[in-house]
């Protein structure tokens, strides 16, 4: 295992997350990151550049907006009592349903229109195959960090997440019902099940609130770990060019946001890219390396069954990387991806214990949580897919 390269990496880390810091995504510190790293694969003598894009600021302001004008239909009928007042209720709740979901499975929607944007940047760096190439290969590592909300900071606060997602999404979904019925039936019981809905969505709008006034994480593992094994990649890359396989190298941003940069990645090349074979590297730098077999966090797309299948092998054939197959817990990048219909895969890696996780989001996300040796086993995982992807005829 080439340990040279995992050194490189740790050095590409503690710059992300000690140097530059928390790298908020659309702030100056996401575009610091950038240049770094568009400079480090210049310095390599590949032609790398920004490609600027728009991206919305914040993750949790569309979840706001969403619950904020349920509540508000839900308020003017309880100060009001009046069927129109219900029927508006419900319209107001189905939109904040739809606006969800929209939001959740990256599609463009009405609390996009309504909300502002910042400016973000992709890193682009080519390295070209030693022959003519048969096929191009795209790694992704977010260069963006999240903040820190309570709900990351335990594995307890992590299971009533995921459940408050799923509940209040139920939640809006009840609400259009419940007041429909109400304009039509007026009936009072129905004023419990509209009550227990509204307050569902309070407690998420005030979740949403508080985590939009946390700070930036440091991202030492999410995702400079991810990053920096993108530009060790490519540094070997330089060193060893693949025979027939043209390779980017793209530290991206805003993947905290909903997968902008990835999304502007594509619209930006839809021709070069249509037939790429995409490998996204997020949080890589403690446990044991993973990949998955589906990704998404409400709706789940299932993988690019070729990669899944080249991954399978190697971890059958390589049995030193300990490289298993796991489902997607949120997103990654290649959510996005697999819904546009690209060939997309995702490499990662688990803690061996429920206290590693506590660290996803938060402040204590630093360099002396990473793993050298689980840094190592990534690169050598996504190196032997590289090379088995370049023998295919």
């Amino acid at each position: 295992m080439p340990q040279a390269y995992v050194q490189v990496a740790l050095e590409h880390i503690r710059h992300l997350s000690e140097v530059i810091g928390p790298r908020g995504s659309t702030t100056s510190q996401e575009r610091q990151a950038a240049e770094y790293a568009r400079d480090v694969l210049r310095n390599l003598g590949i032609d790398a550049r920004l490609e600027p894009f728009r991206s919305a600021r914040s993750s949790y302001r569309p979840f706001a907006l969403a619950f904020g004008v349920a509540l508000l239909g839900g308020l003017l009928y309880a100060i009001t009592r009046h069927s129109a007042a219900a029927f508006l209720a419900a319209a107001l709740n189905a939109l904040g349903a739809w606006g969800m979901f929209a939001e959740l499975d990256f599609t463009d929607n009405w609390m996009r229109r309504l909300l502002p944007t910042g400016p973000s940047q992709n890193v682009i760096g080519v390295v070209l195959a030693r022959e003519e190439p048969r096929r191009r290969v795209v790694l992704l590592g977010h260069l963006d960090t999240h903040r820190t909300p309570i709900f990351y900071s335990s594995t307890l606060w992590h299971k009533l997440f995921v459940a408050l997602v799923g509940g209040t999404f139920v939640s809006l979904i009840v609400g259009a019902v419940t007041y429909a019925l109400l304009t039509l039936t007026g009936w009072a019981g129905l004023h419990w099940v509209a009550g227990l809905a509204a307050a569902m969505q309070l407690f998420a709008f005030v979740m949403c609130i508080h985590a939009d006034m946390t700070p930036f994480s440091p991202g030492a593992n999410d995702n400079a770990s991810g990053a920096a094994t993108v530009l060790a990649l490519g540094e070997r890359l330089t060193r060893e060019p693949l025979q027939h396989t043209e390779v980017w190298l793209v530290p991206n941003g805003c993947e905290e946001l909903g997968c902008y940069g990835a999304a502007a990645l594509v619209e930006a090349h839809p021709d070069e890219l249509r037939q790429a074979y995409f490998i996204t590297l997020d949080q890589v730098g403690a446990g044991d390396p993973g990949f998955l077999s589906s990704d998404g966090l409400l709706r789940k797309y299932p993988v690019d069954p070729e990669l899944l299948d080249i991954a399978r092998q190697i971890a059958v054939d390589r049995p030193e990387l300990r490289a298993f197959e796991h489902p997607g817990i949120a997103y990654t990048d290649a959510a996005l991806l697999l819904k546009r219909g690209f060939r997309a895969f995702t490499i990662d890696a688990l803690p061996r214990d429920a206290a590693g996780a506590v660290h996803w989001h938060q402040m204590s996300d630093t360099v002396d949580k990473i793993e050298p040796d689980c840094l190592g086993r990534v690169h050598e995982f996504v190196w032997e897919m590289l090379q088995r992807l370049d023998r295919m005829a």
